[in-house]
């Protein structure tokens, strides 16, 4: 036996692209509500729906309805509790005086989400807007006092975990490659390269007293170890020997760290194109700081060794992200230095705005990593994945999470290594439960004195390959994520212990250099005998480009099963 099991979604007038964009992220069946059809699932954002005939509906909405109790609409910005999960909601909240909370809004016992029965049909009412959230969420991104809660992941899962209790299967494509946990791209801005390329300007003024005066300082006061105090004091001294080039200069030698620490890895390197120019509309009275002092046609040695060694080149842009033209005067002089016209982008200083997306992608940029947080670490766009950020049609969005002069700058968070671990931690556990890319910011020049963030960096390397994580260049982190969202299900049939899957991958073009994608299906726990007892709540089935298959899943039993024939 078989059953509609595909989600129809249906939006308010407006929410159409981010309901797409939501499901590329929730990679399951689904596809707009059509009037007539029995589905599984419905979700809404309209709570006059009328001649529903479904299985679970979860209508997410702020305005009240006809059959619930709706106590008040709350403003925006506050704090939910799903079970053991607290976040944040950014728009309006109308809550329900209701014993049968779902969702609870933090320190009360009122709710924002609850349940009732309508026509044998399980309706869960939340009180706000998934859309909404959405849109608020991927354009104007979170806050930093709530970067560390991937507020859109998060409502992903409770999507999928509500669909399940319900007593229905899901199969979705989750957002990491078959036989990893999640996914780790490193990388490094390059804004200095060398300290003797500063003589007697503000760069070398700010180093001069942070490697003496400031260390000392700091050690007197325990916020460094006395070892990094005289490491730099040593670096302090040498300097003029490093001028006449008696002793090697410590800020290039990073590069070599660098690939000592990522033997075996690969990283994105983010080269400033230009010299001297410190770009405009940045809005800041130190703009002359975003100079770099070295020209990168000059450093072609540099760059073949760390593209043979596999690493990528991409863009520290300038300009690029306000100027069409620029960004393609800056795209095309990083192509003289490396010969590849293709590439990625980072702004520096973290320069963005609404416009940002189409001007990239104008000037011909595969992708961009600019979303992210100066002063904090997490998630400005509440995910670990990447996305298509709101203007663009191709350019793709891989976020930044966490950066090391957020963690340790004196004028940023300044932490200590130990407050920065519990927070990175925090991201390390996020990543192994939700998936998804966490994209890591270390500067050429952090491993080298003032600095000497290298033992952190190191342990934080040792955490990620202490676990089943792929790590890849930001462009073919990018590139995995395409072929994702060039994925759909034609036809999936689960029943009696059977699996009947037909895919398609929408011309993308297939590469064995690229890990596969997974097929899980998760198993409600009234289907689950046999799952529940091994200890597994899914399967999943790695696939490698396969436009039908069939398989044998006893963890599924003798039970009524799902015909999934929707849009993904």
């Amino acid at each position: 036996m078989t059953n509609r099991t595909v989600i129809g979604v249906a939006c308010s007038t407006g929410e159409e692209r981010w309901v797409q964009e939501f499901f590329e992220l929730f990679k399951t069946p689904w596809e707009f509500y059509r009037q007539g059809p029995t589905y599984s699932v419905v979700v809404s954002t309209n709570t006059n729906l009328r001649d529903v005939r479904a299985r679970l509906v979860v209508v997410y909405s702020s305005k009240p309805g006809a059959s619930m109790a709706e106590e008040s609409t709350k403003c925006e910005n506050t704090c939910l509790q799903y079970r053991n999960v607290v976040f944040p909601i950014y728009r309006k909240l109308l809550t329900f005086d209701s014993a049968e909370a779902v969702v609870r809004v933090v320190g009360s016992p009122t709710a924002a989400a609850t349940t009732e029965t309508h026509d044998g049909m399980k309706v869960l009412r939340v009180g706000y807007d998934l859309f909404e959230e959405v849109r608020f969420l991927l354009s104007t991104g979170q806050p930093a006092s709530n970067a560390l809660t991937p507020t859109l992941d998060i409502h992903i899962s409770m999507l999928r975990s509500w669909i399940v209790e319900a007593g229905i299967p899901v199969v979705e494509i989750p957002p990491v490659p078959a036989g990893f946990e999640s996914i780790a791209c490193l990388t490094h801005d390059v804004d200095f390269l060398r300290i003797r390329e500063h003589k007697f300007n503000r760069t070398m003024c700010g180093f001069l007293w942070r490697a003496s005066v400031g260390s000392l300082l700091k050690a007197v006061r325990q916020k460094i170890s006395w070892s990094h105090c005289l490491a730099n004091l040593r670096a302090f001294m040498s300097l003029p020997a490093v001028h006449v080039g008696l002793c090697r200069d410590f800020w290039f030698d990073d590069f070599e760290r660098f690939t000592s620490l990522e033997r075996d890895l690969t990283a994105t390197y983010f080269f400033i194109p230009f010299k001297k120019r410190p770009g405009d509309k940045v809005g800041r009275p130190d703009v002359k700081k975003r100079s770099a002092f070295y020209d990168v046609r000059k450093e072609r040695p540099l760059l073949r060794e760390l593209a043979r060694a596999g690493n990528e080149i991409g863009v520290h842009g300038i300009d690029s992200w306000h100027d069409a033209e620029k960004g393609l005067q800056e795209r095309r002089r990083l192509a003289e230095a490396t010969g590849e016209l293709h590439a990625g982008i980072r702004m520096h200083w973290l320069c963005f705005d609404a416009a940002s997306p189409r001007v990239l992608e104008e000037a011909g940029f595969q992708y961009d990593s600019t979303c992210g947080f100066n002063e904090a670490v997490g998630y400005r766009a509440g995910t670990s994945q990447v996305f298509l950020p709101e203007g663009a049609t191709t350019l793709l969005e891989l976020p930044l999470h966490i950066q090391d002069t957020a963690l340790f700058a004196s004028h940023r968070l300044g932490l200590d290594e130990n407050h920065a671990w519990r927070l990175c931690e925090t991201l390390l556990k996020n990543a192994a439960v939700y998936g998804g890319v966490l994209t890591i910011l270390w500067h050429t020049r952090s491993l080298a004195p003032e600095r000497l963030w290298g033992n952190f960096y190191a342990r934080l390397l040792r955490a990620l390959q202490a676990r089943p994580v792929w790590f890849a260049t930001a462009g073919k982190v990018v590139e995995w994520f395409r072929r994702r969202r060039a994925f759909s299900f034609r036809c999936v049939e689960l029943s009696e212990g059977q699996v009947h899957l037909e895919m398609q991958d929408d011309g993308y073009v297939r590469s064995s250099n690229r890990p596969a994608l997974t097929i899980r299906i998760h198993i409600p726990p009234s289907m689950a005998d046999t799952a529940r007892r091994n200890g597994h709540s899914v399967i999943d089935i790695p696939w490698m480009g396969e436009p039908v298959m069939d398989l044998v899943a006893p963890e599924l039993g003798v039970h009524d099963g799902a015909c999934m024939h929707g849009r993904v």
